[in-house]
């Protein structure tokens, strides 16, 4: 993979506003969870009415954004991530598809091939393609666009992913296949109404919130003082619902064993992949940028409610079989390609020892 080289982060023009606040910070992360629950709940039916009943979707955005918070707080302290230590950071969102809803155990259509106590066909499509994706680098890559002056995780996109029209046909396609019935038009209307104007509402909210601050992704994510709290209610969410949610579903200790071995291999690989961190800044965006930000929106919006209401209306083998076969095969793709990188070393990137102190200058602000 090839990095950007450009200025050091501490001295880009990103940096020229000075540091937000907490308050400004919270609407921030409410637009992060917001299109997270959007992208990876709202539009495949999963909790199609999670902005229509303010209960659900208080949870939703709350559990959805401290994962996302936490784990994007994590990969960017140090510098900028690569697009293989998104991906691992992404997987460990998916793994809480084991303690909390059970999932990844006993799956609700069915188990397929079962190794080791978990669905190995469900563990791929959600822990390797789904969360990585749809729960964590697309919210981050939609908020970093709309709402500040870098481009850094939409340019570690994939090759699939790297137009607005190719996201439109992926979302709605993913959307149609995966809805497959479980709506009818008129609720499928209501559920992806309901996600748009959430994501229009809040970053409108962020919008009048940031005014002309030319603020960086990183300096709106967690600082560390505020990373560990986050990371505290995280824990105390699934201490709650861990013996709440479908305990019935809880395997034997066998099962847990292969579930620590999974936090502990892919924590040490997005350890490992931190190591090779771009220590040098993203672009800085036009002011043209948010105009077209705008015409992106409009566009994915537009293909998602045209393809939810087509998937509302389409039997289920016309999408669903052949979306989760895609969906395999793109996880075992990228999770060989992230830990053969890994591995290797291959997304090293190379600073100059002249911008070492003003890196460690910026890191130390951003974590205080």
């Amino acid at each position: 993979m090839v990095m950007r080289q450009g200025r050091c982060h501490g001295a880009s023009m990103e940096d020229t506003s000075p540091a937000p606040n907490l308050r400004t910070k919270l609407v921030f992360w409410l637009l992060l969870g917001v299109l997270s629950v959007a992208i990876a709940e709202v539009s495949v039916g999963s909790a199609p009415m999670a902005f229509v009943n303010p209960i659900e979707g208080v949870f939703l955005v709350t559990f959805y954004g401290s994962h996302l918070l936490v784990l994007a707080w994590l990969t960017f302290r140090r510098g900028w991530p690569t697009r293989h230590a998104l991906w691992f950071a992404g997987v460990l969102f998916g793994l809480y598809e084991f303690y909390i809803t059970k999932v990844l155990w006993v799956p609700p259509w069915g188990d397929v091939i079962t190794i080791g106590y978990l669905d190995v066909v469900a563990f791929v499509v959600l822990a390797f393609f789904w969360h990585p994706f749809m729960a964590f680098i697309l919210p981050l890559a939609a908020a970093e666009t709309i709402g500040t002056t870098t481009r850094w995780t939409r340019d570690q996109l994939p090759g699939w992913l790297t137009t607005p029209n190719r996201r439109s046909l992926v979302f709605g396609g993913i959307a149609a296949a995966v809805t497959h019935g479980m709506l009818t038009g008129s609720l499928a209307l209501l559920s992806t109404l309901s996600a748009g104007i959430a994501v229009v509402l809040s970053a409108r909210w962020w919008r009048r919130r940031s005014g002309s601050h030319n603020w960086s992704l990183r300096q709106l994510l967690p600082s560390d003082r505020q990373g560990k709290a986050i990371a505290v209610l995280l824990a105390a969410q699934y201490l709650v619902f861990i013996p709440l949610w479908n305990p019935e579903k809880m395997p034997p200790f066998a099962g847990h064993v292969v579930v620590w071995l999974l936090y502990g291999g892919f924590g040490f690989l997005l350890g490992a992949a931190l190591q090779h961190s771009c220590r040098t800044a993203p672009r800085v965006a036009r002011p043209a940028a948010a105009t077209r930000s705008r015409r992106q929106v409009v566009a994915l919006a537009s293909g998602a409610i045209f393809f939810t209401l087509l998937g509302s209306l389409a039997p289920a083998e016309l999408g669903f079989i052949p979306v989760w076969l895609v969906a395999i095969v793109i996880g075992l793709r990228t999770a060989a390609g992230s830990i053969r990188s890994v591995l290797r070393g291959a997304d090293q990137d190379t600073v100059s020892e002249e911008t070492l102190p003003v890196v460690r200058d910026a890191d130390r602000e951003h974590r205080s």
